[in-house]
Parts: C-alpha cells; structure tokens; sequence
C-alpha cells in the first residue's frame, strides 16, 4: 500500500512517498505438527483388515504415552480397532511390540498406551462389528 504525504516547504508542494517503510508485521502463528495417522479399512463380515501405518515416524522417549482415535466414514458401520504400542514406557528400552483392542462405535479412543523410547510408526487396524464394511481414518 502506497501513502503519500504532501506538506508546504518554503512555498514549494513537496510529496514524500512512504512505500517501502515496514508496516507492522503479522502475529507469529507456530506451524503445527501433521496428524501423522492414516486410513484403514474395516472389511465386511467381521475379519480384520489390513494394517495401516502412519504417514510419519514417531521418536518417543522414556515415560511417553500415545493415544489413537478413529473415525468411521460410515455411520451405519460401527469399528472395532487394535492398535500398535510398546510394553514400558519408562526407561530406555520400550520393552515388546503389543496390540491391544479397543472401541466398538463409529468413533473410538484408544486412552493412553504406553510407547516410551521407541522410533517406529504408528500402526492401527480394523474389523467391521456388522455386515458392512467402512473406510476408518485415524491418528
């Protein structure tokens, strides 16, 4: 935006320009971190479905607890999920890969699952609790 300033000096018009002086810049906004969840599917009939890893990795440390969360795209289709995690979440080592189920719904919350120091992906599954199948996206 261009400002023009005009002012008497002396008996002469004298125009000042203001381009290029520093308007005040916007509020910084952190960018935030991507979902790194994914899709699944939940096929029909009950069985489970292929796993789905995250789109990123996941470098925890000792005493680090995660949480998933899914989402049917169909509400006529309630999910069943089991979901990938580590044994310890204290210490250095993060003991064994588990999976433990929860969820019965259209949506389903996993509460906290113990990670601790593991560098590895985030990994999910899905089974359909009717006759349909349904697409799930989670994080």
């Amino acid at each position: 935006m261009k400002k023009m300033l005009t002012g008497a000096v002396v008996g002469a018009l004298v125009a000042v320009s203001t381009a290029g002086t520093a308007e005040a810049a916007p509020a910084f906004v952190p960018p935030t971190a991507a979902g790194c969840g994914g899709t699944g599917y939940a096929p029909p009939g009950g069985a489970w479905g292929a796993v789905s890893n995250s789109s990123c990795g996941l470098a925890g440390s000792p005493g680090l607890k995660i949480r998933y969360t899914y989402t049917s795209r169909s509400d006529a289709s309630p999910i069943h999920a089991s979901a990938k995690h580590y044994t310890t979440a204290e210490g250095s080592n993060p003991g064994a890969e588990q999976w433990t189920e929860f969820g019965a719904g259209t949506r389903g919350d996993s509460g906290l699952l113990p990670w601790g120091n593991s560098l590895a992906m985030k990994s999910i599954k899905f089974q359909s609790i009717n006759v349909l199948g349904a697409i799930v996206d989670w994080s």
